[in-house]
């Protein structure tokens, strides 16, 4: 059974005004100024290709150059027009001021892009890889050949996972030794547990050990950094439920303890706004907190 060719990833930047072939064709010209913000990110060129983004360096760049440029003028001008009505003294530098920070926050977001998709793409794989590894351990020791087992893989819903092992696959099938197409994606690969299963299999095989013998010592191997990562989790769980308990309990009630104390106070006067103003701060705290949660989670847990 062969496998389906992989289909070209459609690449996409956010904010970006134009279609990429456009923003690309202009960026053309300012390849000069695209080196110069691509040596500010020293990782930007290994970022852009373990995200798949097929854009060079400088031109991503280039592209990050053009669509500060774009925002500035954009904000700038929206600002400069709107300030004329409202205060014309003003309305030069607030122009300036609005449009250079907004465009800043584009510039930022687009260099922190490529990283977010790389950190995106490690998470799909980890979350897979324990899986992963055990259906291909349960095939080997059935008798089924190790380039079939990898088919299973990049024919099964294992997210990116399957992805990786497809282009494994089409190196074989272009003649490639499968140990050399397995050590190829590894090494484009950002997942470090990812980059080390497929090592310890590698190594395995080229010192001619049993395949079934090195999947089970590497499933294992898996399993117990699972358990370690885990257990790491479990520590961080205790500070974390401290953190919770001061944002869900403590600074609530000592808030409304400190308006009540305050209220009694005829020179100061206490509205039902700051009320409602600390509710909407425990709320947008509960939601920091989770989204910290989510984020601290280990990836092998699945």
């Amino acid at each position: 059974m062969k496998a389906k060719p992989k289909a070209k990833k459609k690449i996409s930047i956010p904010f970006a005004p134009f279609p990429l072939p456009v923003l690309k064709n202009i960026a053309q010209n300012f390849l000069g100024i695209g080196e110069m913000i691509a040596h500010a990110f020293p990782y930007l060129e290994l970022q852009l290709k373990q995200a798949e983004i097929e854009l060079k360096k400088e031109e991503y760049g280039a592209i990050m150059f053009l669509m500060f440029v774009f925002y500035f003028l954009l904000f700038g001008l929206l600002v400069y027009f709107v300030a004329l009505r409202l205060a014309p003294k003003q309305a030069l530098p607030m122009a300036f001021t609005i449009g250079g920070v907004l465009g800043l926050l584009i510039l930022v977001q687009l260099s922190a892009y490529p990283a977010i998709l790389v950190k995106k793409k490690v998470r799909d794989i980890e979350r897979n890889l324990v899986f992963a590894l055990r259906t291909m351990l349960i095939e080997i020791k059935s008798g089924v050949s190790l380039f079939d087992t990898l088919n299973v893989i990049a024919q099964g819903d294992y997210g990116i996972l399957s992805d990786e092992f497809k282009q494994a696959i089409d190196e074989i099938e272009t003649g490639t030794a499968e140990e050399d197409a397995l050590q190829k994606i590894a090494m484009q690969n950002p997942s470090l547990f990812f980059r080390k299963a497929l090592w310890q299999l590698v190594n395995g095989m080229k010192a001619g050990a049993d395949v079934a013998t090195v999947m089970t010592e590497l499933v294992n191997s898996i399993g117990k950094e699972q358990v370690i990562e885990i257990n790491r989790y479990g520590g961080s769980l205790r500070l974390l439920s401290l953190i919770y308990m001061m944002m869900g309990v403590i600074i609530p009630s000592m808030g409304l303890t400190l308006l009540i104390v305050l209220s009694s106070f005829p020179q100061i006067k206490i509205v039902d706004e700051m009320f409602w103003g600390l509710l909407a701060l425990v709320v947008l705290m509960q939601f920091m907190f989770l989204g910290f949660m989510k984020s601290k989670r280990p990836n092998l847990i699945g």
